[in-house]
């Protein structure tokens, strides 16, 4: 026995080691399936139970040979995954990740279902193993201190060969390089005759393969019976360290993952065999704070596709002629009064506890599934963890409601609570908030996918070991049962009728404080940042800060319904009340109902939750509600229930369009003949002759390769200074680093003031103003909404104030909203007002973009490509109105543009840059005629060279 501390018995380091295969095997199928196409596949345990499912049914209801029963089921997983990607992945294939992760939730429902259709095997019995293998004829006792069992044995000889077998498939065959090459850039994969799809068809078989396998060896390890594995899973537990396992191989090495494997099940072993009773489970969440760490560190900045977390609606623009209808102007209003009165007859005519009880519930769900809705429809923060937040809230109002112990350091003095239900449920909204924010914090630089994992990763911890402590359940399995409220005349406790109507009550209130909260500039914020948090960051929005509000009123309203669902709880057991798997499936509500709407998630619930209550919960009625219908939901309405109600509505409005005479429209007066509607209100105190921009000696490298090479450039107070140069010559890259949109050596200062080191929206609050290339602004925004998010540079929304509804925010969204108005007017926009980006034009789009730089008052100008994706004629106008916009702001331009004519034209000075160092600088005519410039960028042909044309003003 080796003594270093802890007692490590031989025993003890193979058990882990064991352990530690299984778990590295299962890794390996994640980082396979996340590698090659991107998904993190959570139907992968549930596709290797129905290959469990179908062994044991051909093993001890047919009889059928161990060995070939164990190669069908491999086939059968492998046949399943690949029918899911034939059908389900491939016509996802170009959707965001986010639709295909949600995806696979669908088809583990499916999968899970297959197993429970297959005929029962009612022989009682372990799962088999191979012949002589069984416990009861194989035990090898290697030393005093070690024995090997055959179920052991078959783990460490199948895992090492399989884990062994696929990286050298992936290293050393065609196929495998096909797979690496397609990992690594589809698009160049394409080019060189790489079947994509293809490829993702294989790797899906073959990961459906290596989870049969894994199941199989798992199965009597876990002690599964032959007629308990249909239902088989990874369990919340184990999922917690395939996780932490394929986080430390990066998601890509299947070596890595076979190492980490061992070395975690090692450490768990030897941790619960070491520690006291009480604290075994509190390793769940020292693999929690791993894999937060982990992620953190390997984030990396831009690596989601673009628009990957949208799945709001869209919604068209109400026809002009329609809006002053007051019927079409309250819709939604209408929509909310109808759900919310079919919800108080239902109360009404609900007689049986039961049925109350469990419609309680479900309003419940409502309002954990609607804080999914703001914070992954609105600010793009796939969060896994709800349910946890909401088991914060649940337990937290047990603690201060029925005397539970708050541990204080040291037991220096003891401390209770006996409050009232009501003090207890502000409390714990803002017990959940604070732990929320915690979270947040630390996960600020990771997203997408990685921050779903680390927020489940907390889910599980939060379940398996926090959630039990003594301060919520008092030293018992269940925690003590919280009685409702009594209010003066009215008593709660009397009937669970009173107390649905409570709760409904909390919902409407909920509700409307969410929508109202999108109509301010912190819901059009959060959009933003989910959308382009660069762009956000150039209007001075403050990414960071509108993420963690996001967390944060997300963690409170899940508390909310936490502590609305523990209330009256007949019995209450936080592991079960609180499961992690609860989380998944709030946000599968969530998408069902409409993410990023606020009706949504109460559609959701009622099909999730609803349809059960009323028609049982079977297993088809489950599978219709949750698996079935969410993949066809995914697959033809990922808008969910409210793309559907918004194309009733679209259709009856275009009726109601149809049949009204059009009303006369002026024409729009161009910018150009109209006054500027809002003036600068910007003090600018830099000394005469200083420039307005001054970039020293910057340099910009990725990695090994050098994009800007000491640059320096000046842009005096008025000037427009042209930045020309090769595709790849780093102007882009030169624009961005003075943005503070990549990392930089060097100097930059804006208006006399070094900004070398802030972050990029303070520097743009500072006066910087930014035009990107390719004019994506936000998507999922209205030109009205962009436009006001622009606005708050002049006055910034507060988070109370908008949420309440009080003083200042009414007056700030009535100011804003007819500054731009009339910034629409000036620049012809009006007509698109309520247009959504994606559906405009790349010049409308620009023309947003110039009309946001004089929203957010900026008085030095960053322009890329301005014209880009511009027809010809449309980029003559931008000249005269780049010129026209830069007068009235009194600012200093830089303008990155291929169009030489256009950029010779308009520049006071121009910079050539090639590989990344300027040579040439001066003015157009002198940069025209520079032999570096001509043998460079303009070419030697005499009518390039005539095409830059001479500046005109």
């Amino acid at each position: 026995m080796i003594d270093i501390g802890w007692e490590i018995s031989q025993q003890d380091l193979f058990s882990g080691s064991v352990r530690g295969l299984i778990i590295a095997a299962l890794a390996a199928g994640f980082v396979l399936i996340y590698r090659s196409t991107g998904v993190l596949n959570f139907a992968y345990a549930e596709i290797g139970s129905f290959g469990v499912a179908l062994m044991a049914m051909l093993t001890f209801r047919y009889d059928v040979p161990y060995w070939l029963a164990f190669f069908l089921a491999i086939g059968a997983a492998a046949g399943f995954a690949m029918v899911t990607e034939l059908v389900v992945v491939r016509r996802l294939f170009n959707s965001p990740r986010l639709v295909l992760f949600i995806a696979t939730l669908g088809v583990a429902q499916l999968a899970i279902f297959a197993s429970i259709q297959l005929p029962d095997v009612s022989r009682p019995g372990p799962f088999p193993l191979p012949p002589k293998l069984t416990v009861q004829e194989y035990r090898w006792k290697v030393t005093d201190d070690l024995q090997i069992g055959g179920r052991e044995l078959l783990v460490v000889i199948v895992v090492p060969l399989v884990i062994a077998a696929l990286a050298l498939f992936l290293g050393r065959t065609r196929f495998g390089l096909a797979i690496r090459a397609s990992a690594e850039n589809a698009d160049t994969g394409r080019l060189f005759g790489i079947s994509v799809r293809r490829v993702s068809t294989m790797v899906w078989t073959i990961g459906g393969a290596l989870a049969g396998v894994t199941l199989i060896l798992l199965a009597p390890l876990r002690g599964f019976s032959a007629a308990d594995v249909s239902t088989a899973s990874l369990g919340p537990g184990l999922l917690l360290r395939v996780l932490l396992v394929a986080l430390i191989a990066r998601m890509r090495s299947l070596w890595v993952t076979l190492f980490a494997g061992i070395g975690v099940g090692i450490f768990q072993r030897l941790f619960q065999g070491n520690v006291d009773r009480e604290i075994r489970e509190a390793v769940d969440v020292i693999f929690f704070i791993a894999i937060l760490v982990i992620t953190v560190m390997f984030a990396r900045r831009g690596t989601e596709d673009e628009g990957e977390w949208s799945l709001s609606p869209k919604v068209k623009a109400i026809p002009e002629r329609l809006r002053g209808l007051w019927y079409v102007r309250n819709l939604s209003r209408f929509g909310f009064v109808a759900l919310f009165g079919a919800l108080v007859l239902l109360g009404l005519f609900l007689t049986k506890n039961s049925n109350l009880y469990t419609w309680t519930r479900i309003l419940g769900f409502a309002l954990i599934a609607l804080s999914v809705s703001m914070l992954t429809g609105w600010a793009g923060q796939l969060s896994l963890g709800q349910f946890a937040f909401a088991g914060v809230g649940g337990l937290t109002v047990v603690a201060l409601t029925e005397n539970g112990d708050i541990p204080i350091p040291f037991d220096w003095w003891d401390w209770s609570f006996d409050l009232p239900w009501g003090v207890a449920m502000v409390i714990a909204v803002a017990a959940g908030m604070v732990t929320a924010f915690i979270i947040g914090v630390p996960a600020l630089r990771v997203k997408g996918l990685m921050l779903a994992v680390t927020t489940l990763a907390f889910a599980i911890a939060a379940m398996s070991w926090i959630f039990v402590q003594d301060v919520f359940t008092q030293g018992a399995t269940n925690t003590p049962k919280v009685i409702p409220p009594v209010w003066g005349p009215f008593d709660f406790t009397a009937s669970r009728k009173s107390f649905f109507f409570l709760v409904l009550v909390l919902l409407a209130l909920a509700v409307w404080m969410v929508a109202h909260l999108r109509k301010t500039g912190i819901g059009r914020m959060m959009i933003a940042v989910r959308d382009n948090e660069d762009m956000a960051a150039a209007s001075t929005v403050s990414g960071s800060r509108i993420k963690l509000i996001s967390f944060t009123l997300a963690g409170g309203l899940a508390a909310l319904g936490g502590g609305l669902i523990i209330t009256g709880e007949p019995t209450i057991n936080p592991q079960v009340l609180f499961n992690s798997n609860e989380s998944i499936n709030v946000i599968a509500i969530a998408i069902i109902g409409g993410l990023g709407s606020i009706a949504g998630p109460l559609l959701g619930v009622l099909w999730v939750k609803g349809i059960p209550a009323i028609f049982g919960a079977s297993d088809e009625v489950r599978l219709l509600t949750s698996g079935v219908g969410l993949l066809l939901l995914l697959m033809y309405f990922p808008g969910g229930f409210m793309q559907l109600l918004y194309k009733l509505r679209d259709f009856l409005l275009g009726l109601a369009d149809e049949r009204m005479a059009a009303r006369d429209a002026a024409m729009p007066v161009p910018a150009l003949d109209k006054p500027v509607p809002i003036t600068s209100e910007r003090t600018v105190s830099v000394e005469e002759g200083q420039p307005w921009l001054a970039v020293r000696n910057v340099h910009v490298h990725f990695g090994g390769k050098v994009a800007v090479d000491e640059v320096s450039i000046d842009v005096y107070q008025g000037e427009l200074v042209g930045l020309i140069g090769s595709n790849g010559a780093g102007k882009s890259t030169l624009m961005n680093a003075v943005s503070g949109f990549v990392p930089f050596k060097g100097q930059v200062e804006v208006l006399g003031r070094d900004i070398s080191r802030l972050p990029s929206y303070r520097r743009h609050r500072g006066g910087l103003g930014r035009g990107f290339q390719h004019a994506k602004i936000y998507p999922d925004l209205t030109v009205r909404e962009a436009l006001m998010v622009a606005m708050e540079a002049r006055d910034r929304s507060l988070l109370v104030p908008s949420l309440l509804g009080v003083p200042p925010s009414p007056g700030q969204e009535r100011r804003k909203r007819a500054d731009v108005d009339s910034l629409m007017d000036f620049v012809g926009l009006g007509r698109y007002a309520d247009h959504f980006i994606s559906n405009l034009s790349t010049g409308t789009r620009r023309i947003v973009e110039l009309a946001s730089l004089l929203a957010v008052d900026a008085k030095v100008l960053l322009l890329d490509e301005p014209t880009g994706g511009v027809a010809q004629r449309e980029s003559e106008a931008f000249g005269p109105l780049i010129r026209r916009i830069q007068a009235e702001l009194g600012a200093a331009v830089v303008v990155i543009e291929h169009d030489m004519p256009l950029v010779m034209s308009i520049s006071d000075r121009v910079y050539c840059l090639e590989a990344g160092r300027v040579i040439s600088g001066g003015s157009p005519e002198e940069v025209r005629n520079d032999p570096l410039v001509i043998a460079s960028y303009l070419g030697t042909d005499v009518r390039a060279i005539e095409r830059s044309g001479e500046r005109t003003t």
